[in-house]
C-alpha cells in the first residue's frame, strides 16, 4: 500500500458545480481501483490525499500530474503504508468548516506552497505524516 499526499494550484476559479462533479468522478474512479483518500481546496489550491495499491497510485499520480486544470508543486509520498488511514473515503470533499477545529490543512498547505520558509514553519515528513493520520483518527467526526 502506497499513500501520496499533494498540492496543486488551480489554473482557473473553479465553481462549487465544477468542484462536486470532479470530486463525484474521482469518488466514482476511485471506488472502482480501491482508492481512498480525501479532497481540500482553498484559495486557488488543492490538497489531496491518496492511498491504495502501489501500482494503482502510481498510474494515477501520473494522470493527476498531466491534468491540464491545475499544476502539483508539491508532492510528498510515503512509500509504504501498512493500513489506510481513510478505509470509507473513496474522496471525499473536505470542506474548511469541517476543518476549522482541526485547522492542520492550512498547516500542510502552508508547508507545501513554501510558506513555511517565510513563516518559519519547520516541519518534517515525518511530522506531515502524524498530521494526516491525526486528521484520519477524526474522521468519523468531521462533517462532510
Amino acid at each position: 500500500m502506497k499513500g501520496i499526499l499533494y498540492i496543486s494550484l488551480a489554473k482557473h476559479n473553479f465553481t462549487s458545480n465544477e468542484l462536486d462533479t470532479l470530486v463525484c468522478n474521482a469518488s466514482n474512479y476511485n471506488q472502482k481501483y480501491g482508492i481512498t483518500g480525501y479532497l481540500y481546496f482553498e484559495k486557488g489550491y488543492f490538497l489531496q490525499y491518496i492511498e491504495g495499491e502501489e501500482s494503482v497510485i502510481d498510474v494515477l499520480i501520473h494522470t493527476i500530474q498531466k491534468d491540464p486544470r491545475h499544476e502539483v508543486i508539491n508532492i510528498l509520498e510515503d512509500q509504504d503504508i501498512i493500513a489506510r488511514r481513510f478505509p470509507t473515503w473513496h474522496m471525499h470533499q473536505l470542506a474548511k468548516s469541517s476543518l476549522i477545529q482541526l485547522n492542520i490543512e492550512n498547516i500542510l498547505m502552508d508547508y507545501m506552497t513554501n510558506d513555511s520558509k517565510q513563516n518559519n514553519i519547520l516541519l518534517n515528513s515525518d511530522h506531515i505524516w502524524r498530521i494526516v493520520y491525526k486528521l484520519s483518527t477524526y474522521r468519523t467526526e468531521i462533517i462532510l
